[in-house]
This record gives structure tokens, C-alpha cells and sequence, in this order.
């Protein structure tokens, strides 16, 4: 890291990069998004950019283990927020939001992500801590439903993901009604 560079911009410059980081990988997708259109968009040289990361495709998984953390905390702020259990409406709310902001699926192309998925794994763990996953977040939703209604939850909600990722061929006048009643279906497994 350049010693020019003092904390605070440091971590300035991390969020620029993640913010644009988005805004490219849809704009270019995975192949054709280049180190210097990434170091450009945050205003920095490409030298610049491998202070921060080594690669194209370790900004990318840092891309997305970012979002993945965001939308984490994002669910435990909830449950100190509701510690009887969160309600029906607020976690279908944060469901909607956290496709329509956190879809990875919407930045890239089925290719792009089979490339990444063969590259990295990106899905190997899905089902690695899927059941602990499953009981603490059925212990911070204000329900009695089991778990076995949270993998039915979880595979339809998975659905509406992949299902939503190409706004193009979808009608956008009526997406977002679409995607709500959706969730309001699939949380209906929960509660």
C-alpha cells in the first residue's frame, strides 16, 4: 500500500470500490470487466488497484463475500431489533430488499458465474452449515414452524433469485408487485 495513503482514504477508496465494483461487473460483465475500468471508475491508477487486490477475479469474490456479509448483519440488526422474532412483513421486506440490492445474480451472466463457480466454488458450501444457518434464523423469526419448512423456504426463495436475475426479460412495470407477492408466498413456509 502506498504510504501516501492515510486510513481514511484507504478506506474510502475500499468503499468506491465496492460501490462501483457493482455498477461495472453489471455494466461489463465478469469477461469483459478490466482492471483499468475499475481503477478508472474509482479514480486511481491500475498500479493502484493491485495495491488493494491481486486480481480481477479476487476483487470479484471480494465483491461478493462483501455483499453476502452486508446482508448478514443487515438480518442480525433486524433480530436485536425484534428480539420476540422478527414479523412476517419486515422479513419480507428485508428479503425484497436484499434482491433487489444484493442479487449477485444480477450483475452476472449464467456463464460468468459457471466460470466462477468452477474457478472458485462459489456454491460448494451452500450446504455445509445449511441446517445451523437454518436453526438460527428460525430462532430469530417470530414463528413455530420447523425446519424442515425453512428448506422449503429456502429452495423457493432461491428460485425467485435466479428467477429474478434477467430484468431484461421481465416486465418492469410490474416486477417489483411480482417479486413482493413471491416472497409473501415462499414466507408463508415460515409463518
Amino acid at each position: 500500500m502506498p504510504a501516501n495513503f492515510t486510513k481514511e482514504e484507504k478506506a474510502a477508496l475500499i468503499e468506491k470500490f465496492y460501490t462501483q465494483g457493482y455498477i461495472l461487473l453489471k455494466k461489463f460483465g465478469y469477461k469483459k470487466l478490466k482492471i483499468i475500468d475499475i481503477a478508472a471508475s474509482v479514480g486511481v491508477g491500475t498500479g493502484t488497484f493491485y495495491n488493494f487486490f491481486k486480481s480481477k477475479d479476487e476483487f470479484i469474490i471480494w465483491l461478493i463475500k462483501r455483499r453476502k456479509d452486508e446482508t448478514a448483519e443487515q438480518f442480525l440488526l433486524l433480530s436485536k431489533e425484534y428480539p420476540n422474532g422478527i414479523p412476517m412483513t419486515v422479513f419480507e421486506q428485508f428479503l425484497f430488499d436484499t434482491i433487489s440490492h444484493n442479487n449477485i445474480y444480477r450483475c452476472l451472466t449464467q456463464e460468468d458465474y459457471n466460470i466462477l463457480q468452477e474457478k472458485y466454488g462459489l456454491l460448494d458450501n451452500r450446504n455445509e452449515k445449511i441446517e445451523e444457518n437454518a436453526k438460527f434464523m428460525m430462532s430469530k423469526l417470530a414463528t413455530t414452524k420447523s425446519i424442515d419448512d425453512f428448506f422449503l423456504f429456502s429452495e423457493a426463495y432461491t428460485i425467485i433469485i435466479i428467477g429474478t436475475s434477467d430484468l431484461n426479460k421481465l416486465n418492469p412495470k410490474i416486477i417489483n408487485k411480482v417479486v413482493k407477492q413471491l416472497i409473501h408466498s415462499v414466507c408463508q413456509f415460515l409463518y
